[in-house]
């Protein structure tokens, strides 16, 4: 994630959005029991500051206000019939990883939850 600054100036007035830890976006569109996709949005640190001009022939700026937050969103897409959708998915990826296993090393070491033998993280029944 990359730093991201910004200035908007607007007469004696002047906008400041800082995320000093940059911003991201993550995807990931292997179903699951209560989903068929999750996107998530992550902001870790953000300021916004309100600045104002002291004067018009003066280049100093007295701050206003200051906003210092983070953000996380994640959003879950569960359409009609998501889960015959990621049970197809899952076999399919099942039947291609057959010979190497990567994807389900792959898996499991990014999930404790995932059941031996599957990519389902629980029972969908």
């Amino acid at each position: 994630m990359a730093a991201f600054d910004v200035t908007w100036r607007a007469g004696h007035a002047a906008l400041v959005i800082s995320l000093p830890k940059g911003a991201r976006v993550d995807s990931n569109d292997l179903g699951g029991c209560y989903h068929r996709k999750v996107t998530s949005f992550r902001i870790p640190e953000g300021f916004v500051k309100v600045l104002l001009a002291v004067s018009a022939e003066s280049n100093r700026w007295l701050e206003a206000a200051e906003v210092v937050t983070d953000a996380f969103l994640d959003i879950y897409a569960s359409p009609r019939g998501y889960r015959n959708m990621s049970e197809a998915q899952i076999s399919y990826v099942e039947e291609q990883d057959r010979l190497t296993s990567r994807a389900r090393q792959m898996v499991a070491s990014r999930s404790q939850g995932v059941k031996a033998g599957s990519f389902m993280c629980c029972s969908c029944d």
